[in-house]
């Protein structure tokens, strides 16, 4: 794996400029460079034909919430940050990344921080056949606030992805299914969504999936499907920027409905695919 590209610069002073910061040959994903710095907020995206993005603006503002929830309020230079991005990405060799966007907190001045990883989606065979995927009994501290100390913390449990689980789903106590360490989850009981409301972090590609099911007509339960309640599960599926809409058909060793994806995922992944086409714009 090629190393992770790696730049810093300071919010709001146009003489500091993009400067090249790099890390250890052996830090190969995203979350081995967050490791590597002081606690913070973080928003993590991918490009399209390189130079592109779908809803920048609305990342950035969640890096900002993320650290105001913190008790770090911020204002990012935006245009500064977009134009850093363009910086960075141009010395990216691939034509897709995956951008993490992290603030550390009480560094002095305020230093913004970009890495940039080469993309990785699912396969054609996950989209066609879905994935499986496991639970843990876990949860976020502050589920309203994207903090790298999270990353940290749930170390143990991304573990079990070295086992073939394209996620890990987290529970809480009362058996309520939260959402992905890296995603958000959704499963079909009697022909409705059912999704968390609270207590998860609220994605921005969980926002442009409800607003889809939304105009599509499906109908919509913002409270958590319980594990107990998988053999009424028709359907389940997982969202995140990379992902999209990826269809689950297994947990915790149990298939999902019959153990195949099925229409509703089907739909939102179609509707989510035209709506990428006509919102990317230029980073």
């Amino acid at each position: 794996m090629a190393p992770i590209l790696s730049f810093c610069y300071l919010n709001g002073d146009y003489s500091s400029g993009l400067a090249s910061n790099p890390l250890d040959s052996d830090i190969t994903t995203l979350d081995h460079a967050s490791n590597r710095l002081p606690a913070g907020a973080y928003t993590t995206f991918r490009t399209y034909q390189k130079y592109s993005a779908l809803h920048l603006n609305d990342h950035i503002r969640r890096l900002e919430g993320s650290a105001g929830l913190a008790g770090y309020p911020i204002k990012l230079d935006t245009d500064q940050l977009r134009r850093n991005l363009r910086a960075a990405l141009s010395q990216f060799s691939g034509s897709d990344a995956r951008v993490r966007l992290t603030l550390p907190f009480g560094l002095e001045p305020e230093t913004i921080y970009i890495h940039v990883d080469a993309l990785s989606v699912p396969t054609a065979a996950q989209y066609d056949n879905g994935v499986k995927t496991i639970t843990a009994r876990m949860q976020r501290s502050n589920p309203a606030a994207k903090l790298s100390n999270f990353i940290q913390s749930s170390h143990q449990a991304r573990q079990r992805l070295l086992e073939g689980f394209e996620e890990v789903l987290m529970v809480d106590d009362s058996e309520n299914i939260l959402e992905g360490l890296t995603s958000n989850f959704y499963a079909v009981m009697d022909g409705e969504i059912w999704t968390a409301g609270q207590e998860v972090l609220l994605g921005i590609t969980r926002q442009m999936v409800l607003l889809l099911a939304h105009e599509a007509g499906f109908k919509v339960q913002l409270k958590a499907p319980k594990l107990s309640d998988l053999p009424r599960f028709t359907e389940a599926f997982i969202t995140s920027t990379s992902r999209a809409v990826l269809s689950v058909t297994e947990i915790d060793f149990k298939p999902v409905g019959n153990g195949s994806p099925a229409s509703i995922a089907k739909k939102l992944m179609q509707l989510y695919d035209q709506k990428i086409m006509a919102e990317i714009e230029p980073i």
